[in-house]
């Protein structure tokens, strides 16, 4: 389990400024950094793993790998706005050094290998298959994918895995808090239930 307190200084860090609703962008909570990285752990072991966050964002999920003893994190994101948060996050957590920020589309990001992904992709409400890529990408580039999806795509999941020679297991699940924070928003707090999923690449 990784320590509490990572959770703690994730939720002291800045979010997003202008968030835009057509990347789905909302803040992960440090509770539910705590509890990917966690799983990340249990799977391959953080200290000195080199982890991928794909839909990076404001960067809670790599800036949190690290401080659990990634050796390196590479935050990719579209959003030139929302890495520049991240960057300034990563400074104030004191793991700049060991932070590498790519801007770009999902689908053309051309990093190497990586020990582990962990991300909070976009659930696809927005456009439908807007999460489609980033497992497919995650999958391209380490062996373990830890991901956030929207309940009940379960069984998608489970075949699309297979299609892209691996194994897809349920591994957790939550409640994940949406905050009013567009305009069409109309509850203080919206509670959007998640599953954690695994993804495993079949070798061979």
């Amino acid at each position: 389990m990784i320590d509490k307190r990572v959770a703690m200084v994730l939720d002291r860090l800045r979010g997003f400024e202008r968030p835009k609703l057509r990347l789905e962008q909302y803040e992960t909570p440090g509770e539910l950094v705590q509890a990917l990285l966690s799983v990340a752990e249990a799977e391959v072991g953080l200290e000195g793993a080199r982890v991928l966050d794909l839909g990076a964002g404001t960067g809670k999920i790599g800036i949190g790998a690290v401080l659990a003893g990634a050796r390196r994190a590479t935050l990719v994101d579209v959003d030139e706005e929302a890495l520049e948060v991240a960057r300034e996050n990563a400074e104030r957590a004191g793991v700049l050094d060991r932070v590498e920020l790519v801007c770009c589309d999902v689908r053309e990001f051309e990093g190497g290998e990586f020990d582990v992904t962990v991300m909070n992709p976009p659930f696809g409400v927005q456009r439908r298959g807007a999460d489609r890529p980033f497992v497919r990408v995650g999958l391209e580039h380490s062996p373990v994918v830890v991901s956030l999806h929207r309940a009940g795509t379960e069984d998608f999941w489970r075949a699309r895995a297979r299609e892209l020679g691996a194994e897809c297991e349920v591994v957790g699940r939550a409640r994940f808090p949406i905050p009013a924070m567009y305009k069409h928003h109309r509850s203080r707090v919206k509670h959007v239930e998640a599953v954690v999923l695994v993804f495993r690449r079949r070798e061979g």
